[in-house]
């Protein structure tokens, strides 16, 4: 998997470069065709703004893409923070596509739907 990490009025350390490889790396095992993923991290400079530090990642599956941002008081928990939006979305996208398989085999077996 490619991972690309930009960012936009903040510089990105390498350890913050190599945790975000790290925790991408993760959803690999719920996401089994991720190709590409994409983080931004950008940092909002509103002094009226708490959790000015914000990170937005675009995962490129083979079947289309998953997106999520979040903002947190530092770039590492705003990371944490879509790495939980994206891990939920990814289990719930793998989730449906193994109930529709499911039940269209279980219906062929059988010759008719189950209510």
């Amino acid at each position: 998997m490619d991972v690309v990490v930009r960012s936009h009025h903040v510089e990105v350390t390498p350890s913050l470069r190599a945790m975000a490889r790290r925790k991408l790396g993760r959803l690999e095992r719920v996401a089994r065709d991720l190709t590409r993923a994409e983080v931004d991290f950008a940092d909002q400079r509103n002094p009226r703004i708490t959790d000015h530090a914000r990170c937005s990642v675009i995962l490129y599956l083979r079947d289309g893409r998953v997106t999520a941002q979040a903002a947190g008081p530092k770039p590492e928990v705003a990371l944490d923070l879509v790495i939980d939006k994206l891990r939920h979305q990814v289990e719930r996208r793998k989730d449906r596509r193994v109930s529709r398989a499911h039940d269209a085999r279980r219906s062929d077996r059988r010759g008719r739907a189950q209510p």
